[in-house]
């Protein structure tokens, strides 16, 4: 079957009295609709091999730049926090007039759809995918090198040195984001996001609404992360969750296609199709 090929748009949002044009990608299906939110130091593009997935040929793909990466507009003067990211993803979501939709959150995309999820976007969401979203303190494994500095010295120390440490790893996923944040990310923007993120992950909050969601959700992690410390309680509670092999954080470079395969097995298997 002939997959249909996404399309690249931009739409303008009004948030906080400024104009913000948010870049995003747009795959037309005839099946459910998919939002993908990405996370720290990453883009739409993380998503761009879901729209070569056989398994995921017939659904509407969209996935879009958070403000500070890609060509999504990012105001030096007016740093944001992942509370303005939960209230953009929504005016985003509106723009679109989305609903009925399943959404999936990776890293701290996770935080900022639990967050979106925990507010007016439970009526429109039918199924959430999380992958390797923030739940717990463990999951900031990114933004806690940051929010021990200022930011001038992140800026001209500690970016270069996360960069490095990634182009260290064995891993594609690991590559490719290294490059990301060389080529596509403003550090600004990387720097406050972290913040918040940390916040709200020390606290299990996230956990716990993860568990007590009443809609079909999945966990899904790569194999080098077997070893997060509430895997054990998410499957004891019966909550699906997928491995992927041969993966690590970032599961979508690492194994896109069992990835995906996997997202399309939980939308079947959720009566979501």
């Amino acid at each position: 079957m002939k997959k249909m090929q996404p399309q690249i748009k931009m739409i303008q949002i009004l948030y906080k009295e400024r104009n913000i044009d948010i870049e995003f990608f747009y795959r037309e299906g005839t099946k459910q609709t998919i939002l993908f939110v990405h996370g720290l130091g990453g883009a739409k593009e993380n998503y761009w091999e879901a729209c070569k997935s056989n398994s995921l040929a017939d659904h509407t793909l969209i996935g879009f730049d958070n403000p500070g990466t890609g060509n999504s507009t990012y105001y030096d003067d007016s740093p944001f926090n992942v509370d303005d990211l939960v209230a953009i993803t929504d005016a985003f979501i509106e723009a679109l007039k989305l609903h009925n939709f399943i959404l999936c959150g990776t890293s701290m995309g996770g935080l900022t759809t639990m967050l979106y999820l925990n507010g007016a976007g439970r009526k429109k969401v039918k199924a959430y995918i999380n992958i390797e979203g923030n739940l717990m303190p463990e999951d900031c494994m990114f933004s806690r090198k940051v929010v021990t500095y200022d930011f001038e010295t992140f800026r001209s120390q500690i970016f270069a040195r996360t960069i490095h440490e990634m182009r260290a790893k064995g891993n594609a996923g690991y590559h490719i984001i290294a490059n990301n944040l060389q080529l596509n990310t403003n550090i600004k923007s990387y720097f406050h996001y972290s913040f918040q993120t940390v916040q709200y992950s020390a606290t299990g909050e996230l956990l716990k609404q993860f568990l007590k969601m009443d809609i079909p959700r999945i966990f899904i992690y790569g194999s080098e992360n077997r070893s997060l410390s509430y895997i054990p309680q998410l499957r004891s509670s019966n909550v699906p969750i997928q491995e992927i092999p041969n993966s690590n954080h970032f599961v979508f470079y690492d194994n896109p296609k069992d990835l995906y395969d996997a997202i399309s097995s939980f939308i079947d298997s959720a009566n979501a199709s």
